[in-house]
């Protein structure tokens, strides 16, 4: 499994609505493709920073969504397109129960 870590600085009066946003543009298309296995909404409660966890299958999965659809997802976003602070990836490689 591939984890897909997004961090961004939302302002606190638009939280809500980049979340809202974000699920309805981003979330509700990836669930189309293969190898999207979820996704998570981290709230900083110091900064108000959002965080996005988003599971996927593979790294293969991942990559497989065309950039075409990802530059249009982002234009959708519109006036709620927030600065990206950081990305990450990982690896999840042992699951402890």
């Amino acid at each position: 499994m591939m984890i897909e870590w997004l961090k961004f600085h939302v302002p606190e009066s638009l939280r809500e609505a980049f979340i809202r946003k974000d699920d309805e543009v981003w979330t509700q298309e990836m669930q189309k493709f293969s190898g999207f296995l979820g996704k998570e909404v981290w709230i900083d409660p110091i900064t108000f920073d959002v965080v996005l966890v988003i599971r996927w299958e593979s790294r293969q999965a991942w990559e497989a969504v065309p950039k075409a659809k990802i530059d249009y997802l982002e234009k959708q976003m519109g006036e709620l397109t927030m600065p990206l602070l950081e990305s990450q990836q990982y690896q999840v490689r042992k699951f402890f129960h």
